[in-house]
């Protein structure tokens, strides 16, 4: 099958390619068919996952509530509590309590806690501790039932969560508190049991701290803020549930996330993304085998067609070769104006005579890849429009302006090159702790702007404040640290305003605020309060 080389080769490919249009349609949507399906499969099935778990921390703290609420009742521990030096009393309490544990045989102990806070009985007989500075210690004190974060056990160090209950006199007010202990080790089992088919799966409490952890890669108990290495997600989490994309261990990876509600709890199931991959793939070959027979009918009657069709549009060309090396052949061009031959010929003589010149104006900033300040200035406007249009009592946006302290003297002692080398790691790292559709600028020199909409309240706000000013405090550039930090404005719409200039003069006004008083922090008047080392 020889093609001569020129339009004839270029129409013969264009050809197969109309050919090859069928084959790489069954195989692009059947592909994108599979991976749309299996997506929407794998998010249901992993909040579905999430919900299992979560009803049976539920199940496992209502169980518990239940009969320390039916032990509060007792009129032998009221009264107990009223006369803890009662010995016959004390022997009968502590009976009820060993007996509550022999219900439950689940390794937990319970313990009772008079109303000065120190603990009167426990059932395991570890040394009695003051609880008066723990916070379910001061819920029970309220009159409320309540479920702690992870916390150290006084007595034995273990890490454990506390299930508590107020206990009532006849007139309604807390005398004590009885209270169970829950060991750890059963939830992270019960989760471990979920780490099947490169699923796995990770609770955090109310803090952020890990509760359970199917692939043991952050520690029971490890923070947020110091050692979490799931920090990252809790970043991109604003609502109590939802699916998002992200990527885990180097890894892309779907996250579903869920929030019991009885404890404030975060269920998290991570499924990668190649396990997807690895079933479309099945599908695709399928479909790759039957679309290449189509294909090679195509190019056989795509090479007919070119034979065809060819011959009056190489004679056209070679007149245009003709015209353009100087020969004076225009007079035996014998094309008529009125078809699809004409109408290409004078189109190209327009394309050749007339071209017109299109500018595109840059986006970016050239030096570190961020929006640059006209880019960021529509961006906002644009963004304070929705804002205004879709008015919304509980949603905020916040506008953020940043000034790196000292940045001139990095310049005038370590050199421009340096201080650019700076310029980009800080805008690196600082692009890291948002989300895709916040905006993220630099208006020239060491001032930089961000864009935060869709917030649902304002401590998000100063968390991300934070951030950023531990990020300048943090930075390493070269092996070498501590020589910048950061003078942050914050201004939040609507109360600071909903215009651009208004709002950019609020955060200005109030990053000047933080210059005179001793850089290194962040402030908004809206919260009248300043943060720094």
């Amino acid at each position: 099958m020889e093609i001569n080389k020129g339009i004839r080769a270029k129409l013969f490919l264009l050809f197969v390619a109309i050919g090859a249009v069928p084959f790489i349609i069954l195989v692009t949507v059947t592909s994108f068919n599979s991976i749309s399906d299996l997506e929407s499969s794998i998010k249901k099935n992993s909040l579905l996952r999430n919900a299992v778990i979560s009803e049976h921390i539920t199940e496992l703290i209502e169980k518990n509530q239940a009969v320390l609420q039916s032990l509060a009742m007792s009129p032998t521990i009221i009264n107990y509590l009223k006369e803890p030096t009662n010995e016959e009393r004390h022997n009968y309490v502590s009976k009820l309590l060993n007996d509550t544990d022999s219900i439950f045989d689940d390794n937990n102990l319970t313990a009772l806690t008079g109303a000065d806070g120190w603990q009167l009985i426990r059932s395991d007989g570890s040394p009695l501790v003051n609880l008066q500075n723990r916070q379910h210690f001061q819920e029970a004190m309220k009159g409320r039932t309540y479920v702690s974060d992870i916390i150290s056990s006084m007595s034995t160090g273990k890490m454990i969560v506390v299930m508590e209950v107020p206990v009532l006199d006849e007139d309604g007010n807390p005398i004590g508190m009885l209270q169970r202990n829950f060991n750890l080790v059963a939830l992270q089992e019960y989760v471990q049991n979920f780490d099947e088919n490169e699923i796995y799966v990770i609770i955090m409490d109310r803090t952020g701290r890990i509760i359970a952890n199917s692939e043991n890669i952050s520690g029971v108990g490890s923070r947020y803020a110091l050692d979490n290495d799931y920090k990252f997600i809790l970043d991109r989490i604003y609502n109590s549930s939802g699916v998002i994309q992200l990527e885990v261990n180097g890894e892309d990876s779907l996250a579903a996330y869920s929030r019991n509600l009885n404890t404030g709890w975060m269920i998290i199931t991570f499924r990668p993304y190649h396990y997807i991959m690895d079933q479309v793939y099945d599908t695709a070959i399928k479909s790759i085998i039957f679309g290449l027979a189509m294909l090679f009918v195509g190019t056989l009657v795509a090479y007919f067609l070119t034979i065809h069709v060819t011959k009056p549009i190489i004679d056209l060309t070679n007149v245009v070769e003709d015209v353009m090396s100087g020969k004076n052949s225009v007079e035996k061009i014998e094309v008529s104006t009125n078809d699809e031959l004409g109408q290409m010929a004078a189109a190209f003589n327009k394309i050749r005579s007339e071209r017109d010149a299109f500018q595109l104006e840059s986006e970016l900033d050239k030096l570190t890849g961020l929006f640059n300040k006209k880019t960021m200035e529509n961006l906002c406007k644009m963004k304070l429009k929705t804002f205004n249009e879709n008015e919304n009592a509980n949603i905020f946006m916040a506008l953020y302006v940043i000034d790196l302290d000292h940045f001139k003297e990095v310049n005038d002692l370590l050199g421009h090159q340096f201080g650019d080398k700076v310029l980009v790691e800080f805008s690196k790292n600082l692009s890291k702790i948002f989300r895709t559709n916040d905006c993220v600028g630099r208006f020239g020199g060491d001032e930089f702007v961000i864009i935060v909409d869709s917030l649902p309240n304002t401590e998000i706000v100063i968390r991300k404040a934070e951030q950023i000013r531990q990020i300048a405090l943090n930075l390493t550039v070269e092996g070498k640290r501590k020589f910048v930090t950061a003078s942050i404005g914050i201004a939040i719409a609507p109360q600071n305003g909903r215009d651009y200039d208004t709002l950019f003069a609020a955060a200005d006004k109030a990053v000047y605020h933080v210059k005179n008083h001793g850089k290194n922090g962040y402030y908004c008047e809206l919260f009248d309060e300043e943060n720094k080392d």
